[in-house]
């Protein structure tokens, strides 16, 4: 079932809309249209209890105030740029530089989208990016759709095209905690990496072109154990992370949606596993959270609070040419797919 509400005015005065996804079990996803954000996500406990699961705003004034991509849908390009600049066919393009040196997620979670309900368990927001937004070349069309199933997976689909070669690099930035409202950290959620590699980072998170298995170090969760076992080692990749903020090479034998993570609390016994048509998952453990006054009631915006599970083409492809290529050239459709599917421990 879906059903649409008026949400709010921003400052400039458009008006943002509220999709509620519900099906018969009785989870519930809401997102409004002001950057495709999912504002909450309610999915059963153990003892059949709903329970919110991700971290969000009070209201749409403070999403505008948000800088941390609550819930949001994120690009053009998700992740760094090394030096907040590029070129492409010979010319240069320079971008802000808004994380230290580099450029980081771009705007279109500050975007107002279009939405609209295809038929009674999925949600479309569009939106047209003209050339130069951002900085970036190009006209862009991108749908994003959101569809909840009966078998409680929540389906993330995106589509994009352009009318000139572009870089294009989706993902969503919801903060998860599956112990819900009043819990200050997920440090002893369960989390499983289905990645043997990852790409280690420098000082200011861009990766340095390396990609190097995660065997024999902290970085490993291809067996699944506590985030916060080792969040503290005496290694140099976690202390310029300030913890895990890291891009992980998923396994894979072919194209096509695979398992990504798995993440799983011991307090609800409610679990999430994330797969994608992507090549790599951001691991970030929420370091940085903050601004606790813009979070809707009962929440907790503090450091290691929540976790990300990003799903992505890795961090700063554009100068690194052994990364999968983010370039989307005309007459090209982009498509990538990911799934958060939910359950329950007895």
């Amino acid at each position: 079932m879906v059903s649409k509400t008026y949400y709010g005015t921003t400052a400039s005065g458009q008006k943002v809309h509220s999709f509620l996804l519900e099906n018969r079990r009785g989870t519930r996803v809401s997102v409004i249209e002001y950057g495709c954000r999912i504002t909450h996500l309610l999915v059963p406990d153990r003892s059949g209890r709903l329970t919110d699961v991700v971290l969000g705003c009070r209201d749409l004034e403070a999403y505008e105030k948000d800088d941390l991509f609550l819930g949001a849908f994120v690009g053009r390009v998700a992740n760094r740029i090394e030096g907040a600049h590029f070129t492409l066919e010979g010319k240069e393009y320079q971008l802000e530089a808004n994380n230290g040196p580099n450029h980081n997620h771009g705007v279109w979670h500050q975007r107002v989208f279009e939405g609209r309900a295809l038929g009674p368990d999925t949600v479309e927001f569009i939106y047209h990016s003209p050339d130069g937004e951002d900085g970036f070349p190009g006209n862009v069309s991108v749908s994003v759709r959101y569809t909840l199933t009966e078998g409680n997976r929540l389906i993330l689909d995106y589509t994009a095209a352009a009318d000139a070669v572009t870089p294009i690099n989706l993902t969503n930035h919801s903060y998860f905690n599956l112990d819900g409202a009043g819990s200050t950290s997920v440090l002893d959620h369960k989390l499983t990496v289905y990645a043997h590699q990852y790409t280690p980072a420098d000082a200011v998170s861009c990766p340095d072109g390396r990609i190097l298995p995660v065997e024999g170090t902290p970085m490993d969760f291809t067996t699944g154990h506590a985030i916060g076992r080792d969040i503290g080692a005496d290694f140099q990749q976690l202390i310029w992370g300030n913890g895990y903020d890291h891009n992980y090479v998923i396994d894979r034998e072919e194209p096509g949606l695979v398992r990504a993570a798995r993440l799983e609390s011991e307090k609800t016994g409610i679990w999430m596993e994330c797969s994608t048509t992507q090549p790599g998952i951001q691991i970030y453990t929420g370091n940085y959270l903050q601004d606790a006054d813009l979070a809707k009631p009962g929440f907790v915006h503090a450091p290691r609070a929540a976790v990300c599970l990003e799903t992505q083409h890795f961090p700063c492809a554009l100068s690194r040419p052994n990364f999968p290529s983010i370039l989307l050239r005309p007459g090209r459709l982009l498509r990538e797919n990911t799934v958060y599917a939910f359950g329950c421990a007895e």
